[in-house]
């Protein structure tokens, strides 16, 4: 589960838990954590209630996901066709 995802007091736990630990070992478990990339695409908000509501359909619990995957498959298919020239539009 996503730190985010945690409620306020599990998330108090959690960081109550890291500052107990000796610097060595919380050096060990930042060495594990996955990189993660906090880059942000700022929508309209009747952009995101589309975009929820398409998720919703789709049985996706996260809109986000659902776009991600679609930026993910959109990429792909570029990547089959070759190298094409990039046009100003």
């Amino acid at each position: 589960m996503k730190f985010a995802e945690l409620t306020k007091s599990e998330r108090a736990k959690v960081e109550a838990y890291y500052h107990r630990m000796k610097p060595e070992e919380l050096d060990a478990v930042i060495s594990r954590a996955r990189p993660h990339s906090p880059d942000a695409i700022r929508l309209s908000p009747g952009l995101v209630r589309k975009l929820k509501t398409v998720a919703k359909s789709e049985g996706e619990p996260e809109y986000r996901t659902m776009v991600q995957r679609w930026v993910e498959e959109r990429l792909r298919q570029r990547s089959k066709r070759g190298p094409t020239s990039v046009q100003n539009r």
